[in-house]
């Protein structure tokens, strides 16, 4: 009788210990969830201040190119200009964190949607400066036919060209393409290009000349292959102190009389713009990209935003 209670006693304080470890258990998941709960709220918070806070960088860039506008400056913009000084600009401080603006002229790049109109159809003189892009960097003539057949409405190949037909996932846009990063997905692309690429071309929603007061070198030079590199560093050079005030500056700098550089390939003044701003709060990042295009009365429309982060801060960008 006395070894079955011992036995039952045993049993029962197994029983309890077994209870009390799932208890622990439990308890310590629920802790474990409770603060993975807790983490990812105040990571949530954090996302949506520092989103918020790049919107309000965007506020401020737009209304820089509003007042830009007001301010006449004889109708051109230059790199000597308060919205172009933004990236020099000390950061923006506020509790917790702080916030760059860059604002880029986009009429300083070549448009990629210049070698078609917007019935699809080719656009000679577009066409042209978009070789003499690949050819002033050195890249593949190929991605000149490449891209033509990406945005025309036809399915006709060019000679070193590629229809739907060449590619197996996807199909070519058929129109004016939205981000320039499209050019990754041209049968003959290569990365390494691309990344030469980028820095220079946009794709902007109309047909627009380049702005001379902005371009760099290698854009400058897609005007025509008669405007020489020692011409077109001279021309940037010049867009430091101010740029042009009318065309004929321009043209006796550069070298390039209307018959080569017809006067519609060119502007003084810019209507499209790129905004990025980059948030730093509570040890993370926040990108904001946004593409506003202003308009002559001076209003601001987004044409398009992309939200990048936020994530951690690496030693790098610290």
């Amino acid at each position: 009788m006395g070894i079955l209670r011992s036995r039952q006693a045993g049993v029962a304080l197994i029983t309890v210990l077994l209870v009390m470890a799932l208890v622990t258990v439990i308890a310590a998941e629920m802790l474990r969830r409770g603060n993975y709960l807790r983490s990812s709220f105040a990571g949530q918070l954090v996302a949506r201040q520092a989103y918020y806070y790049a919107l309000g960088g965007e506020v401020f860039a737009r209304q820089l190119l509003a007042a830009d506008l007001q301010q006449g400056d004889e109708g051109r913009d230059a790199l000597d200009e308060a919205w172009a000084l933004t990236e020099d600009a000390a950061p923006f401080e506020f509790d917790g964190g702080a916030l760059t603006i860059e604002i880029e002229d986009l009429q300083g790049r070549f448009n990629l949607n210049n070698v078609i109109d917007e019935q699809g159809q080719i656009r000679t003189d577009g066409l042209m400066q978009w070789r003499n892009l690949l050819q002033a960097l050195g890249l593949d003539s190929r991605y000149a036919d490449e891209w033509l057949d990406w945005v025309d409405v036809d399915q006709q190949r060019l000679p070193s060209g590629a229809e739907d037909s060449d590619y197996t996932d996807y199909r070519t846009a058929g129109g004016f393409e939205a981000d320039r990063s499209a050019l990754n997905l041209l049968r003959s692309m290569r990365p390494e290009d691309y990344a030469e690429l980028e820095p220079v071309v946009a794709t902007l929603p109309a047909n627009t000349p380049i702005n001379v007061n902005t371009a760099s070198a290698g854009v400058l030079r897609s005007l025509s292959p008669a405007l020489s590199v020692s011409r077109a560093e001279q021309v940037v050079a010049r867009q430091e102190s101010g740029g042009f005030e009318t065309m004929e500056q321009f043209r006796q700098a550069a070298g390039v009389s209307a018959e080569l550089v017809p006067d519609e390939l060119l502007s003084l003044q810019s209507n499209y713009f790129e905004v990025r701003v980059v948030v730093k709060l509570d040890e993370r990042w926040q990108r904001l990209r946004t593409v506003l295009h202003r308009d002559s009365n001076g209003a601001i429309t987004v044409i398009s935003r992309e939200r990048i982060g936020p994530s951690a801060v690496s030693e790098r960008e610290q």
